[in-house]
C-alpha cells in the first residue's frame, strides 16, 4: 500500500477526510451555508432546528465531525465555537462547484501553531 493512503495524506498535501453518515453530510452542509448566508456560525440549537434532532444528537455529530478533521471547536468562544477545517471548506466549495474559499472562511480556518492570520 503507497505511504500517502496509510497516512491519509493527498499528494498535494491535503488531508484526505474519512466518510460521513448522511446525518453528519447534512449537519456539514447546513453549517457551511449558514456560515457563508450570515457570516457567522450557527448556534447547536440552530443545528437541531434544521435537522429535527436534540440538541444533545447535535453535540454527538458536531463531536464526529471533529473527530473526522471536518471541524474544530474555538475554546476561546463560549458560542458559535465550531469553525471548519480548511479540507471541510474545500470538500464543501467542490460539491457546490467552487474552486475557491469563500472570503469569510480565510481568517477562521485553523491554522498550524505560529503561524500569523490571513490578514
Amino acid at each position: 500500500m503507497p505511504p500517502d493512503v496509510m497516512t491519509r495524506v493527498l499528494p498535494d498535501g491535503g488531508m484526505l477526510l474519512p466518510v460521513l453518515s448522511d446525518r453528519q453530510s447534512d449537519c456539514l452542509r447546513f453549517i457551511y451555508h449558514y456560515a457563508l448566508t450570515n457570516r457567522d456560525y450557527p448556534l447547536g440549537t440552530e443545528i437541531a432546528v434544521h435537522l429535527g434532532i436534540s440538541k444533545q444528537a447535535v453535540t454527538a455529530v458536531v463531536n464526529t465531525l471533529l473527530k473526522k478533521g471536518y471541524a474544530i471547536r474555538d475554546r476561546s468562544l463560549a458560542q458559535r465555537n465550531i469553525r471548519l477545517t480548511k479540507e471541510a471548506v474545500e470538500k464543501m466549495g467542490l460539491e457546490e462547484g467552487d474552486e475557491t474559499t469563500p472570503d469569510m472562511f480565510l481568517t477562521s480556518l485553523p491554522r498550524p501553531q505560529g503561524q500569523p492570520a490571513l490578514s
